[in-house]
């Protein structure tokens, strides 16, 4: 019985040396600098909190402080690029470039419509309505307004057409046709003149 219970040790003692059972050493390439430039900074940051009046206490605070400020600071520069009045990139345009007003999307949408560039037209009197809308304050955000978010707030049977051709062509891939155009024009025309 003891010949089995070696044997038995004897097994176990081989499975638990492979490979599996051990961690894996991985390649720490920036291990050495990480570690020297810890040290130089955290006796540098040592030296100045024990300079500080109350210790250790105080530097921590001040620290904590510092990084909390320098948070808000990135956080709330990143927020005013991403809201609502912040300059968008649309239609090739570049950053800091002034958005196309209505009037000019309009323009671009007759002349898109008599060159038979009925799809361009669309999304152009679309811009343009939107724009047109924000500018009467009718919405706080164009930038993130969607068709069928409008056609609730507009309740609008010709908005509802208009918007309903504009989604088949536009997101359903379907081809625009003349009545598109006519409907989509029409639509905001009554929409814009209440």
């Amino acid at each position: 019985m003891s010949g089995d219970a070696e044997q038995a040790r004897e097994a176990a003692h081989r499975i638990l040396q492979e490979r599996r059972f051990h961690e894996t050493e991985l390649p720490r390439p920036l291990r050495r600098p990480l570690e020297w430039l810890g040290d130089r900074l955290g006796h540098f940051l040592g030296r100045v909190i024990d300079k500080l009046p109350g210790g250790d206490f105080v530097g921590w605070l001040l620290l904590a402080a510092l990084v909390l400020a320098l948070a808000a600071f990135v956080g709330t520069r990143l927020a005013l690029r991403r809201g609502p009045g912040a300059p968008r990139l649309g239609g090739g345009g570049t950053r800091g470039a002034t958005p196309p007003d209505a009037a000019s999307l309009e323009r671009e949408a007759d002349a898109a419509e008599r060159a038979g560039e009925l799809e361009r037209a669309l999304r152009l009197r679309f811009r343009a309505g939107v724009l047109r809308l924000a500018e009467r304050r009718v919405l706080d955000d164009p930038a993130s307004v969607t068709t069928r978010s409008l056609v609730r707030r507009l309740r609008s049977e010709e908005f509802e057409l208009a918007a309903r051709s504009f989604d088949e062509v536009v997101y359903g891939r379907r081809e625009p046709t003349e009545d598109d155009a006519r409907i989509v024009r029409d639509a905001w025309r009554v929409v814009l003149a209440r």
